[in-house]
């Protein structure tokens, strides 16, 4: 019976791995991204003056994306 394929061979697990890898690489930043910016409207809702850290808010922003960064460039590194 060498003809038949396992499981593992027949379905490239690899890609189903990375595939769930970037999708869990992403969900955190896009999280973080949407707590950052809720809770900045919610600071210059209350006060207006608050809009002035709006660069603040967007460095943490790139912050967080940039472990989304990470976890895609991880792909390649994972075999």
């Amino acid at each position: 019976m060498t003809d038949m394929i396992s499981f593992a061979d027949a379905i490239n697990t690899a890609i189903i791995g990375k595939g769930l890898m970037i999708g869990g690489g992403f969900i955190g930043p896009a999280i973080g991204i949407g707590i950052i910016g809720g809770n900045y409207m919610q600071a210059v809702g209350r006060n207006p003056e608050a809009s002035k850290f709006l660069g603040q808010a967007l460095i943490f922003t790139a912050l967080a994306e940039l472990f989304g960064l990470i976890a895609f460039a991880s792909i390649f590194i994972v075999k």
